[in-house]
């Protein structure tokens, strides 16, 4: 089992590091927004469902990101950037360049963690079914749908804002967010914001942008030669 037992605690091991600490930020009244003459909300699960098809469809795509994390009762984090390859519903590779090289990749039943300059590696077994995080991306919708509450909005530019949250009274995941940008009349639903809140309040983001195709052949989705791996529990 991956430490955390979900796939965002994961992605904190290559997380920034803690910063010093801020005051919390004052809190604000939540915004009144008239409805009244706005659009239907779409439909949370037809949307998942509309992009992850997407997705899987458009074979193997990278994308640019850029990761914000704020730690609980901080009012600013830091910020990392790098590269996304994904080819759903089987692997996903993140590749970080600024300001540290590390990265993460899940392929099958195991995900790996490196640094290219270091010569060892970290080896997880991963059960894609019952890590929570995970299921967001690889398993079915009417499987998440046990497992989630949903729902959606409309927003400005043709994008769309799923909002989840775990039904579970114990999660390591308090809630997420999914933005969605296209309306798929040619397939061309993209995920372009990913953010979520872990149990203890820390806040992560992630931002994607230029989609693009590229080949699956080559070395993207297996993990590098010359290092050696240690197996964690």
């Amino acid at each position: 089992m991956i430490r955390g037992s979900h796939l965002f605690l994961l992605l904190a091991l290559i997380a920034p590091a803690a910063l010093p600490a801020q005051k919390p930020a004052p809190a604000r009244e939540p915004k009144q927004i008239d409805t009244s003459d706005s659009a239907p909300s779409p439909d949370a699960w037809e949307s998942l469902r509309a992009v992850r098809s997407d997705l899987a469809e458009a074979g193997t795509l990278q994308a640019n990101f850029t990761q914000t994390y704020v730690p609980a009762g901080f009012t600013s984090g830091e910020k990392e950037s790098g590269k996304l390859a994904l080819a759903l519903p089987d692997c996903l590779r993140w590749d970080y360049t600024d300001p540290y090289p590390k990265s993460f990749l899940l392929c099958g039943g195991n995900a790996w963690v490196w640094n290219p300059q270091d010569k060892t590696g970290r080896r997880y077994a991963v059960d894609r079914k019952t890590e929570p995080g995970l299921d967001l991306l690889l398993l079915g919708v009417d499987d998440l749908k046990n497992r989630y509450k949903a729902a959606a909005r409309p927003l400005d530019g043709g994008r769309t804002e799923i909002s989840l949250s775990p039904k579970a009274k114990i999660s390591p995941i308090k809630d997420a967010i999914l933005v969605v940008e296209g309306k798929g009349a040619a397939g061309d639903r993209r995920l372009v914001q990913v953010s979520y809140r872990d149990s203890e309040g820390n806040q992560t983001r992630f931002d994607l942008a230029d989609y693009r195709e590229i080949a699956r052949k080559g070395t993207t989705f297996s993990p590098p030669t010359g290092i050696k791996w240690e197996d964690e529990r």
